[in-house]
């Protein structure tokens, strides 16, 4: 019987199966399609996924294979500058979704974790120490946890029964990759009478564009790509040879609950939403990152009580947030009303000129200012927020992560009895609590006094007697 299944083998998929493996868990993927996927609807990666695919050695390579944008012009903003973020990686990385699994797919090979190729889900049954799943060619396999990453129409999603409740939005989006000549980068977003389009810049002389119009045209091709270009922008850019075109139904979904038993939803599976904001593969990311440090904490008897519910309460509340934010910037763009929108750009603009709305509105659309509640009254307020990534003795805060263990960052190191799972470094710079006690997620799991470090050691890791540091499996 393996330790978990994890059914579906994109971003969220993956990277969730590579936070198992890492720590010493036994997982596999099986995913219905018989190669791997060559889709690149999914364009783009924001700081805090970035940050956290940096706390497992990945962003960099991502990033010199993308095209980082510091500075976007959007519709619904005159001016979105992502250089003005504290962190890293202040942008916004142009990346095709097949780029960002190619990166994924290398780590979980090296990690071994086995990719079962042409298995689809038809059945799944749960008791209270194993799920089954059925397939197609009436096989099937056991497991103590199963894991839905199968996308927007999602077949564990369907046999949890958890429900998809939202709406799809009305005229689909017409897609393609193309290339475009010259030096000078067309605007991201223009918008007309007709509708919105977009152009996002790969940075080697191909670009994802799109129209979302607000007239259905069934026969939709790549053609009327360009004419919409030429009607909205009074240009198609000269843009040729489509590599990639796709017509395609947006929607604003989310499951009722990411969690049922022994089965538990990530990424598109548990959520989708408009394209606006590129936000849908980010989400399912810091999906994976959230659940995979706890479902092998459980796996391995160090999870305190109740932690695998927390996953459906940390990350239910931050795909309503995106849901919301991605949903009213689409009805800003296809609302065909250049008022609404040029007082949305004003708002916007005098808000980011305040250090308070810069950091509400750069925060959510980066990711970085998500927080998950606090777990008592008497927390830290640091607690539940991202940790920011600094130097300590030890290298870079997210190099210290790249353990995939928590991190207490303190003057003095963890307990002796807990050195095989809790890495410790001393922070060179800034002010701040005695001790900070990081999520293997980037986290704050708990900050204060260094004689509270014991107890909080035993709220988020067990009992030191209860450790298994045979199991895991560092990497840097």
């Amino acid at each position: 019987m393996h330790d978990v299944v994890i059914v579906g083998a994109g971003p969220a998929g993956l990277m969730t199966a590579c936070e198992l493996a890492q720590a010493g868990v036994s997982c596999t993927i099986l995913d219905k399609r018989d190669t791997d996927s060559n889709v690149t609807r999914a364009f783009g990666l924001h700081a805090r996924a970035l940050e956290l695919l940096d706390a497992r050695g990945m962003a960099d390579d991502l990033v010199a294979q993308g095209n980082p944008l510091r500075t976007v012009y959007p519709a619904y903003a005159s001016r979105v500058d992502f250089g003005r973020l504290d962190t890293r990686y202040p942008m916004l990385l142009i990346v095709p979704q097949n780029g960002t699994e190619k990166v994924l797919r290398r780590r979980a090979a090296d990690l071994d974790v086995p990719i079962r190729r042409g298995a689809e889900v038809v059945g799944l049954t749960q008791d209270a120490e194993s799920v089954r799943l059925t397939l197609a060619d009436g096989t099937g396999l056991s497991a103590r946890y199963v894991i839905g990453a199968d996308g927007a129409h999602s077949t564990v999603r369907d046999l949890m029964n958890v429900g998809f409740t939202g709406e799809t939005y009305s005229l689909p989006m017409l897609l393609a990759d193309v290339r475009i000549p010259g030096s000078e980068t067309p605007p991201i977003t223009q918008v007309g009478t007709q509708g919105v389009v977009v152009t996002l810049p790969f940075g080697d002389g191909w670009f994802r564009v799109g129209a979302w119009l607000r007239a259905e045209r069934p026969d939709a091709e790549f053609a009327h790509i360009r004419q919409a270009f030429r009607d909205i922008a009074g240009t198609d850019h000269g843009m040729s040879e489509p590599r990639w075109f796709s017509r395609f139904t947006a929607e604003r979904r989310q499951a009722r609950d990411y969690r049922s038993g022994r089965v538990f939803l990530v990424g598109d599976a548990a959520h989708v939403n408009s394209p606006i904001g590129g936000q849908g593969m980010n989400t399912g990311i810091q999906d994976a990152f959230n659940l995979g440090w706890k479902l092998a904490a459980e796996l391995r008897g160090r999870a305190p009580s109740r932690l695998l519910d927390t996953y459906h309460a940390e990350r239910h509340p931050v795909g309503t947030a995106v849901l919301a934010m991605t949903d009213h910037l689409t009805g800003l763009v296809l609302s065909g009303s250049r008022l609404r929108l040029e007082i949305n750009r004003r708002v916007m603009a005098t808000l980011l000129h305040t250090g308070p709305g810069r950091r509400r509105i750069l925060g959510t659309l980066s990711g970085l200012e998500f927080a998950y509640p606090p777990t008592g009254p008497d927390d830290h307020p640091l607690t539940g927020r991202r940790a920011p990534d600094g130097p300590t003795d030890a290298g870079r805060l997210y190099e210290v992560l790249r353990a995939g263990t928590f991190v207490l960052l303190s003057g003095e190191g963890a307990p002796a009895a807990r050195r095989d799972h809790v890495r410790s470094a001393r922070p060179l710079r800034g002010t701040g609590p005695d001790a900070t006690l990081v999520r293997p997620d980037g986290y704050v799991a708990w900050a204060g006094d260094r004689d509270g470090v014991e107890a909080a050691l035993v709220k988020w890791c067990g009992p030191a007697d209860h450790d298994d540091p045979e199991g895991q499996r560092a990497t840097a």
